[in-house]
């Protein structure tokens, strides 16, 4: 911004000039008399836009960047215009530098861009809502419901100031043609799209829509949202569902595209004859009513519907009826938001029957979601493609143990009572129990859910152990396998002889991996067990009989102890 330079000799020739004018005004008047029929002083007349705006303090940046641009001249033409002119305060908004980065042409173009030609609009004859055509670069839109507000943030605050050729509206903020501001921005500026801004700032989407992009946002007007009813169905998803990673104009288009959104879904785009339609996952089709809104980072096309995804699996969930239970925890901890994401997800979700048999007051909330989580594998896992046995990781870290014979168990506890339950971003199965972490289970527990432990329960069970290794503990067992128990013959031992061998396995603490040392130890039985840390780390143990057997898999930790996983069955003599 320029500043001005006080001259005194400048000063006082205008003061001298000024006062000449005067002492010729008041001879002028006595000769004149009280003769009213003589011709139109010029004295009198008003000015032209660009002289009223050189004539008021409050628009000399105005004036200066006009000038800068070479538009004097332009506004001093026959007009009509109707110009809304911004205040040295509105300049004073800009960002820092905005303006001396501009080249004339874009600075021309921004000026331009509040000028509109060829008509004198007073602020009287404005409409609730108006588009009108700037001299360049598109469309003002202006709302007048009490205030005058131009592009959702310049409001009038000196309304119809005449000229000889036009009016001027006075503005608190310079307005910016579409080429200067981003997709948001874009879409602010337009009433007709006020709906999708709320609803973008409602989903706190508008930072992420001002990054760098490019981006291709698929707009609706507010009559496209009236028309729809979204239900329970996530907004921000639905929301992405309508922006795609790129810069897609109008003339780009193949004959039939589909590209993916944001949200992870596709949608499919054709372009025929000038028309450009979007075909959603409902199979429903819209039409680009206004195409290549470009601005900073990405392009606006405005359709005439809301573009509607699959339902995700919370929504899934919502609309089941059958899993309350589970969204209204999903919301509590915020996982709802995570399992709205592109996924894929697989969720073995717990009906509000299998939930009726758990307190969950006394979870914390992060408690909650670690259980949640245990409930979820990041990968779209059908019935059809589970093996008879397998065990997948889940979300919270672990393993979920599945077995698929006739029916679909997880972790011993939960038959799958619905399978297969689709959903945009995963599949749904439906289960009859909780599934819980090794960490909210005792050693029995955290045995009983593994299918390659089947043996070591039935055996458990059989010798009547359970009740013994689910109290306080705490306990190290050392688990033999399915295959471990197929090298030893079992049929043949009494409960108690079974019971002995059970409580070789055991120690009366809980010794983590970290904490084993070689040596001997004591086990539950009164028998001792040999330990040796090998030099690559591995633990062997060897029992009574010479046998060893090496520990497989460390550290699972539950609520009275820990297991450790063995190759083979330890024998006391």
């Amino acid at each position: 911004m320029e500043t001005t330079t006080h001259n005194p000799l400048l000063k006082l020739r205008t003061f001298l000039f000024n006062s000449f004018i005067a002492v010729l005004l008041v001879f002028t008047l006595q000769a004149c008399g009280d003769d009213d029929n003589g011709p139109t002083d010029p004295l009198n007349e008003t000015g032209n836009v660009a002289e009223v705006a050189q004539s008021d303090d409050n628009f000399s940046d105005l004036v200066s960047a006009l000038s800068d641009a070479g538009l004097v001249s332009t506004l001093e033409g026959d007009g009509p215009f109707t110009v809304f002119a911004p205040t040295n305060e509105a300049f004073g908004n800009l960002p820092d530098g905005l303006l001396s980065g501009l080249t004339n042409e874009q600075l021309t173009e921004i000026l331009s861009y509040h000028v509109i030609a060829g008509s004198e609009i007073a602020s009287g004859d404005l409409q609730p809502e108006q588009a009108v055509e700037a001299f360049s670069s598109g469309e003002l839109f202006i709302t007048a419901d009490g205030d005058v507000v131009v592009n959702d943030n310049a409001t009038v605050v000196d309304a119809d100031i005449e000229a000889s050729n036009g009016t001027i509206h006075a503005i608190d903020q310079v307005l910016l043609p579409d080429s200067f501001l981003d997709v948001v921005g874009i879409v602010t500026k337009r009433y007709n799209l006020q709906s999708l801004e709320d609803a973008v700032v409602s989903e706190n989407l508008a930072s992420a829509l001002q990054e760098d992009g490019p981006f291709t946002v698929f707009a609706p007007t507010n009559e496209a949202f009236g028309n729809v009813d979204l239900g329970d169905q996530s907004l921000a998803d639905v929301l992405q569902y309508h922006v795609i990673s790129g810069e897609v104009l109008s003339g780009d288009l193949d004959a039939v595209q589909t590209v993916e959104t944001l949200q992870g879904e596709e949608i499919t785009i054709e372009s025929a004859d000038g028309t450009v339609t979007i075909t959603d996952n409902s199979g429903q089709m819209y039409e680009v009513t206004e195409a290549d809104l470009q601005g900073t980072n990405g392009v606006v096309h405005i359709i005439n519907g809301v573009l509607n995804p699959a339902p995700n699996v919370v929504d899934v969930a919502i609309d089941n009826g059958n899993f309350t239970t589970l969204v209204d925890v999903l919301g509590q901890t915020g996982l709802d938001e995570a399992l709205q994401q592109a996924g894929p997800f697989t969720v073995f979700a717990p009906t509000d029957d299998a939930f009726s048999g758990v307190d969950l007051s006394g979870f914390s909330d992060d408690q909650l979601a670690e259980i949640l989580q245990y409930h979820v594998v990041n990968a779209n896992i059908l019935a059809a493609d589970l093996e008879a046995e397998q065990s997948v990781e889940a979300l919270a870290g672990g393993n979920l143990f599945v077995t698929a014979d006739g029916e679909v168990v997880v972790n011993d506890v939960a038959t799958v009572v619905t399978a297969d339950v689709e959903a945009s971003n995963g599949t749904i199965h439906a289960i009859g129990n909780v599934l819980l972490p090794d960490s909210y289970q005792d050693v029995v527990g955290i045995i009983s859910k593994r299918y390659n432990l089947q043996a070591l329960e039935d055996a458990v069970v059989q010798a009547g152990l359970g009740g013994t290794l689910q109290g306080d503990g705490p306990f190290t067992v050392f688990a033999p396998t399915n295959a471990a128990f197929d090298e030893v013959d079992t049929s043949g031992l009494s409960d108690q002889e079974l019971q002995d061998i059970l409580e070789y396995h055991v120690l009366p603490q809980e010794v983590l991996s970290g904490d084993i040392s070689s040596g001997t130890v004591t086990t539950v039985n009164g028998t001792e067990l040999e330990i040796t840390v090998n030099s690559d780390g591995s633990v062997t143990l060897t029992d009574q009989t010479g046998n060893t057997s090496t520990v497989t898999t460390v550290d699972l930790q539950g609520t009275n102890g820990v297991v450790h996983i063995i190759d083979g069955v330890l024998l006391p003599s």
